[in-house]
């Protein structure tokens, strides 16, 4: 089971030849966590996970600090004349007294909050993520002694935050009150027994179980037009504004097994731009520098730069 950051991180996961045949797809969603974490068992696992980074495999002390700097953090065996320097202990202790001390003011009156960790603040989803890391940790290592066979079941299930990603592993939903809290629900968010929408992609496996991926956006949903893009004639600096072209390309081509997925988004984006004031000469120039720069990626289509071009130009 893997933690992502991001959905490259699970492009380059999809690469495993071990996924080179697909049996399930599911996608999972806790609903409730962030208000429904609580804070026993959150500070409890912190404590855990802290001292278990601070220690050797043996659990005897390996180092005594964590420095922190502006641009780097790394640890200490002995000794550090570093002011920003932490033990295990001070750091639990600062944990604790964050936690045990979130304030609301709402209606004039103050409350304290005893349960659930704040939405948008910096550490919420670290903390929302060491707090599910802890409990898929503690399974999986008493499922390596007990179970190594079902262990394997488990290689590639991702977790992004509160999201789900299950491959080849149907019964998962078996499994999961086993791993997770009871006052966590999580839910089954699968589309459909052959495809799933996961963060920004769409996964299909066809009747030979071929894995296959493209972008997924809810809002090509909307019935109304999004602006998220910059309009050339704003104070948008002129360079930028075409690279922006160019980093939606790049990720187009990562997400998009096929050429017909990537032709039709690029297609829409370019239109897009020019209704918003970008020349089409000046996003061909662009593309073309696309191209040479990214033949790694834009290269499964087995396609020339020219007939591309006029894919999504013309």
């Amino acid at each position: 089971m893997w933690i992502l950051k991001n959905s490259k991180e699970l492009l380059d996961g999809l690469q495993s030849r071990s996924l080179a045949s697909i049996s399930s797809i599911q996608t999972f969603d806790f609903s409730t966590l962030y208000t429904k974490i609580p804070y026993s068992k959150l500070k409890a696992w912190l404590k855990d996970i802290i001292h278990s980074v601070f220690s050797s495999k043996s659990g005897t002390a390996r180092y005594q600090y964590l420095v922190v700097n502006y641009n780097s953090s790394y640890f200490v065996k002995y000794h550090s004349d570093s002011k920003n320097k932490f033990t295990a202990i001070k750091i639990i202790q600062m944990l604790d007294f964050l936690i045990d001390n979130i304030f609301i003011e709402f209606g004039g009156e103050i409350y304290q909050q005893v349960v659930g960790i704040p939405m948008g603040t910096n550490c919420a989803h670290l903390l929302a993520d060491l707090f599910l890391y802890s409990y898929k940790a503690e399974y999986i290592q008493a499922l390596v002694k007990t179970n190594k066979r079902l262990v394997r079941h488990f290689n590639f299930t991702y977790r992004y935050i509160d999201d789900v990603l299950s491959l080849n592993n149907p019964k998962f939903s078996d499994y999961v009150e086993f791993i997770y809290p009871d006052e966590l629900e999580i839910k089954n968010t699968t589309d459909s027994d052959n495809y799933a929408s996961y963060l920004d992609l769409r996964l299909d496996f066809d009747n030979c179980h071929r894995l296959s991926v493209k972008l997924y956006d809810k809002r090509d949903d909307f019935d109304f037009p999004i602006v998220n893009f910059p309009f050339i004639s704003s104070n948008f600096p002129v360079s930028p504004a075409y690279g922006v072209f160019v980093s939606q390309l790049i990720h187009y081509a990562r997400a998009c097994s096929f050429h017909s997925d990537f032709l039709s988004r690029s297609r829409h984006l370019s239109t897009k731009l020019q209704l918003q004031g970008y020349l089409r000469i000046k996003l061909i120039k662009s593309f073309k520098k696309f191209y040479g720069r990214h033949i790694d990626l834009i290269g499964k289509y087995n396609m020339s730069l020219s007939a591309i071009i006029l894919d999504i130009f013309n």
